[in-house]
C-alpha cells in the first residue's frame, strides 16, 4: 500500500508520521454517481480519528451529501455524492489534518481529541500543549453530537456510527434491568452486613461492661487476663524489635549494593541504556551526514527532540549525544566552532545551567580520554560562546560542585590551567575596578 506524510504536504522522506494515500473510485452515472473512498477506514486509523468524522469533512467541504457504513459482509464504504478526483480528497483530507490532527505549536501529528464543557480540545503528546480546536467549521456539530471514545480511532458510542436498532435497544435495556437486580442484591447484602457489625458491636460493649463491673468489685484487673496482657506486650515487643533489625540489616545490605555499582562504568549511568545512548548517536551522526555534515540548527533540533521523546532522557544527556554526533570523538575548539549555532540551539532551549553544560563536557571527555589536551580550549570555546559563566563555573570545580559525576576529576585536572586563568583574569578585574573608585 502506497504511504505518504501526514500532512501530505511534508515532503521530508525522513518523516516518521505516515499515512496511506488515498484511494477513490467513481460509481454510478447521470444524477446516481458518487465517489467511494475505498480505504477510508485505514487512513482514518493513521490519523487516529473516527472515519466518520472525515467522510462528514468531505461532504461538507463539497456540498455533497456522504455517508460512512460498516456493516457485517459489506466491510467499510465512505460514500460522497458526486464525481470527484483523488487529489481533491487529498487537499481536503489535509486541511482535516491540519484542522483536527496537527498540533499547532509543534506541528506533529499527536494531537488528541476529547470534548470538555461543549468545546471540542485538544492535548499534543509530543510536545505537551494543550488548547482548543477548529469550533467553528461545520464539523464541530457533527462531532459534539458524535464525541470520540478514549482512543480518539472511533465514536464513543459505537464504531459503525449507524443508529442503534431494536435488537441493540432491547439488548441495552435488558443489560440495564440485570445491573438494577445486582444492584438491589448489593443492597440486600450491605444491609445484612451492617446488621452483623451492629450485633458485634453490642456484644463487644456489654463484654466490655461487664468486665469493667468486675474490675470494679476486685479493685483490679482478673489476675488472668492481666497475664494475658502482658504476654502479648511482651510479644508485640519482642516482634517489633526482630522487624527493626531486619530493616537495618536491609539497609546495610542495599548501601553496600550502591557502593558497589559506583565502581562500574559511570558512562553507563548517563541516565538510560549504553545501547540506546549509542544507537541515538548513530542515527543522529547518519542524520548530520545527509545534511552535508552542516544540518540546520532547527532540523537537527527537531530529529534530537523526537529521539529524545521516544528514548526519554533529559536535557544533559541531550547535549552530551549532540557534542558525539557532531563532532563524533575528536571534538576541539575548532570543531566545536564549526556547529555553534546548533548547540546554542539546543542549550538555549533547554535555559541550561553551568553545570548542566559543564556535565556534558566532563561525559564526553569521559567517553572520550584522547581528547584531554583539547578539553581547555574547547571549555574557552563555550565560555566565549557565553554557555559557562565564570563565576558558576569556578565554584562548580574549586567547590567541588560535581564530585562523583562522570569524568568531572578527569576534567577538573585537564582545565586546571583554564581554572587559574580564569580567577587570575577575575582577579585583575577587581582590582581594576578597585583603582578607579
Amino acid at each position: 500500500m502506497a504511504m505518504c506524510n501526514i500532512p501530505s504536504t511534508n515532503t521530508d522522506p525522513q518523516y516518521r508520521y505516515k499515512m496511506p494515500k488515498l484511494v477513490t473510485k467513481i460509481e454510478g452515472r447521470g444524477n446516481g454517481i458518487k465517489t467511494c473512498i475505498m480505504n477510508m477506514g485505514d487512513v482514518a486509523r493513521a490519523l487516529q480519528r473516527p472515519p466518520q468524522y472525515t467522510t462528514k469533512f468531505f461532504g461538507n467541504e463539497l456540498g455533497a451529501q456522504s455517508n460512512y457504513t460498516n456493516k457485517e459482509g459489506e466491510g467499510e464504504r465512505a460514500i460522497v455524492n458526486g464525481a470527484h478526483d483523488t487529489p481533491v480528497f487529498q487537499t481536503l483530507l489535509d486541511k482535516f489534518i491540519e484542522k483536527y490532527v496537527c498540533c499547532e505549536n509543534c506541528h506533529l501529528p499527536e494531537i488528541s481529541m476529547y470534548i470538555k464543557k461543549g468545546v471540542i480540545q485538544g492535548k499534543c503528546a509530543a510536545c505537551g500543549w494543550a488548547g482548543e480546536l477548529d469550533n467553528v467549521h461545520k464539523l464541530v456539530a457533527f462531532i459534539l453530537k458524535n464525541p470520540p471514545d478514549e482512543t480518539g480511532s472511533n465514536l464513543a458510542t459505537q464504531e459503525t456510527g449507524g443508529k442503534i436498532d431494536k435488537k441493540e435497544r432491547r439488548l441495552a435495556k435488558q443489560a440495564k434491568q440485570a445491573k438494577d437486580d445486582d444492584d438491589d442484591d448489593d443492597d440486600d447484602e450491605d444491609k445484612k452486613e451492617k446488621k452483623e457489625k451492629k450485633d458485634k458491636k453490642e456484644k463487644k460493649e456489654k463484654k466490655e461492661k461487664k468486665e469493667k463491673k468486675s474490675k470494679d468489685d476486685d479493685g483490679d484487673e482478673p489476675k488472668e487476663k492481666k497475664e494475658k496482657k502482658e504476654k502479648k506486650e511482651k510479644k508485640e515487643k519482642s516482634e517489633k524489635k526482630e522487624k527493626k533489625e531486619k530493616k537495618e540489616k536491609k539497609e546495610k545490605k542495599e548501601k553496600k549494593d550502591d557502593d558497589d555499582s559506583d565502581d562500574d562504568d559511570e558512562v553507563k549511568n548517563l541516565m538510560f541504556d549504553e545501547d540506546d545512548t549509542k544507537n541515538v548517536i548513530k542515527t543522529l551522526a547518519d542524520f548530520v551526514q545527509t545534511k552535508g555534515g552542516k544540518p540546520t540548527s532547527a532540523d537537527f533540533f527537531e530529529e534530537l527532540r523526537m529521539q529524545q521523546l521516544a528514548k526519554v532522557f533529559d536535557n544533559k544527556v541531550r547535549l552530551f549525544i549532540t557534542f558525539e554526533a557532531l563532532c563524533g570523538s575528536s571534538m576541539d575548539a575548532k570543531a566545536l566552532s564549526q556547529h555553534t549555532k546548533v548547540v546554542d540551539h539546543v542549550i538555549s532551549n533547554a535555559k541550561m545551567s553551568t553545570s548542566e553544560v559543564a556535565w556534558a563536557l566532563n561525559a564526553y571527555l569521559k567517553a572520550n580520554p584522547g581528547v584531554a589536551k583539547s578539553l581547555p580550549m574547547t571549555m574557552k570555546a563555550a565560555f566565549d560562546e557565553d554557555w559557562l559563566v565564570e563565576k558558576d563555573l569556578l565554584a562548580y570545580y574549586n567547590d567541588d560542585e560535581g564530585e562523583g559525576e562522570p569524568g568531572f576529576e578527569e576534567a577538573k585536572k585537564a582545565i586546571a590551567q583554564f581554572l587559574k586563568w580564569l580567577e587570575t583574569a577575575d582577579s585583575d578585574s577587581d582590582d581594576d575596578n578597585s583603582d578607579s573608585d
